[in-house]
């Protein structure tokens, strides 16, 4: 994991998005010819040809942040997770040490709001509703689930700007970041182009930002997310491939979920893509053969996480180090409100 890690100079990690969506930098690098050119987010739609198709993830983030009060009166954030029934979700418990289990939690906010505390799974807790429910919760009291390293407090513009224009299908507690600058016209440019935009789902969880301790990549593990590649999407998919066409994928997420549904089709000799609503596990680092992404856009990620190695495993790890390097240099900003990078083969003319 040491041959991956970069100095990130803390100035360099966006705090707030760009006042305009599609405004902010995009650094393109072409892998096979290992060369790297400055554009800007909005110009993207020229990088793509006629019978290309675009993959979105079209997860939207819940307000999932959430603050209540002990009995004892401390105060402790409530970060649920994953909703393991009608009642009860999976929840990270900021001040741990100050919880127990069978404590009632009360809201800070709304005082109609408890929870109980149950058993520890791992690095967190289950959570049960005693009055109140998850939706009304997030929808009157939620926070945006603001990543730790944007060390601020989350605004009204977060729920905007924390979500794509395109976000439809609630449950993720991160945002599918590459597409965050995306705007309709955009899309719209992407469109007249020629392109197809299909969208699928991948609901990102905050296994997203856990970094990896192990020295040996091998040994490192990914947290299990759901995704949903439906019929239409996949078939509209592998007609894209069968024509001999580039399949983008706009964000690590998408990378997965893709990758995941991925199978060899004898009769064609290609991979094609098979409907799936399930979980995924793939973990993705340099020696991972890929099956169906020709063209990544992504944001630039910890030096610690397995997003850098999953777009080392797509770009080459010393185009990653080349490239993260021009970033630092010139001032590209970084992580999930920050600049992208467009990585593809025989992109600059």
């Amino acid at each position: 994991m040491s041959e991956f890690q970069y100095n990130l100079p803390e100035e360099l990690i966006a705090q707030y998005p760009v006042k305009k969506r599609g405004s902010s930098k995009l650094l393109v690098l072409d892998r096979v010819k290992g060369k790297i050119f400055d554009d800007k987010y909005f110009n993207i739609s020229k990088y793509i040809s006629e019978g290309d198709v675009v993959v979105l993830n079209e997860t939207k983030v819940l307000n999932c942040r959430t603050f209540f009060i002990t009995p004892l009166g401390k105060r402790v954030e409530v970060l649920f997770l994953e909703e393991k029934n009608d009642i009860t979700w999976f929840a990270l418990v900021g001040r741990a040490k100050d919880v127990n289990e069978g404590d009632i939690l009360t809201n800070e906010e709304d005082g109609d709001f408890q929870v109980v505390v149950g058993k520890r799974k791992g690095k967190g807790f289950l959570i049960t509703f005693k009055s109140g429910n998850a939706k009304k919760l997030f929808e009157s009291c939620g926070h945006t689930p603001l990543p730790p390293y944007m060390k601020r407090e989350d605004s009204t513009e977060d729920r905007v700007r924390y979500n794509t224009v395109f976000s439809e299908k609630l449950g993720a507690v991160a945002a599918p970041t590459a597409s965050l600058n995306l705007t309709e016209d955009i899309l719209d440019e992407i469109k007249a182009r020629g392109a197809i935009i299909v969208k699928i789902e991948l609901k990102i969880g905050w296994g997203t930002f856990e970094p990896v301790r192990e020295e040996s990549v091998e040994e490192h593990k990914v947290h299990e997310e759901s995704f949903t590649v439906s019929k239409e999407a996949s078939s509209r998919i592998n007609e894209v491939i069968l024509s001999n066409k580039r399949v983008w994928a706009f964000g690590t997420t998408v990378s997965r979920a893709l990758e995941s549904s991925a199978y060899f089709e004898k009769k064609v000799g290609k991979y094609l893509l098979k409907p799936v609503e399930g979980k995924t596990d793939l973990y993705i680092y340099p020696g991972y053969r890929w099956k169906v992404v020709d063209i990544l856009v992504t944001n630039f990620h910890m030096p610690d996480s397995s997003l850098i190695l999953l777009v080392s495993a797509f770009a080459g790890k010393s185009n990653i180090k080349k490239s993260y390097s021009w970033a630092i240099d010139n001032d590209y900003r970084f992580l999930s409100y920050g600049d992208s990078m467009l990585i593809g083969d025989n992109l600059i003319k």
